[in-house]
């Protein structure tokens, strides 16, 4: 079973600015970004409506979805079951090379 400290080293990956790690009920649970908290509902929101789409697909996941936001570091959310991982991209980085990393990371915690 995968730690909050396993998740701190999301911090590390090329591309990544900020992660949140944050329970469906909006709890933090990991995070290296001062303002986390403010950001843990928008996480779990999208994270819902992401989850909420895939029962109209037939049951098909989605990977990840994408916030864009004016600075052009996105918020790219991925549902973990229970929780939410919000990860504030470089707005240089490209979005599919780094969820692929991602999800390479997290295939490493299982």
């Amino acid at each position: 079973m995968a730690t909050a400290k396993d998740f701190s080293r999301l911090g590390d990956i090329e591309g990544v600015s900020k992660y949140i790690l944050v329970r469906n009920d909006g709890y933090v649970v990991s995070e290296n970004y001062e303002e986390a908290v403010a950001l843990s509902s928008a996480i779990v929101t999208s994270g819902k409506l992401c989850d909420s789409l895939s029962d109209d697909l037939e049951g098909r996941r989605y990977i990840y979805c994408c916030v864009e936001r004016a600075s052009g570091d996105n918020i790219l959310v991925f549902s973990l079951g229970r929780y939410y991982l919000g990860i504030i991209k470089h707005s240089e980085s490209d979005p599919q090379q780094l969820s692929d990393t991602i999800i390479g990371f997290l295939k490493g915690l299982a």
